[in-house]
């Protein structure tokens, strides 16, 4: 967790692993078959936390491959 004062070194648009120390991680990405909903988990079961997940409507999607 950054503290105030490290926060604001952060750029303004950071790079999330150089800059937040976040790691890339594969995702399995399922749609809701009732609504527009995705939940996306964690490609190795493993890696699967009880409460690691997000729930997301089309829109709030965005592709993030370079």
């Amino acid at each position: 967790m950054f503290s105030n004062s490290e926060w604001d070194l952060v750029p303004e648009d950071p790079d999330p692993h150089e800059n937040l120390g976040y790691e890339l991680e594969e995702l399995t990405v399922i749609r809701s078959e009732t609504n527009d909903q995705y939940v996306f988990l964690p490609a190795e079961e493993s890696h699967l936390l009880e409460e690691a997940f997000i729930v997301a409507t089309e829109d709030a999607l965005v592709e993030l491959k370079q």
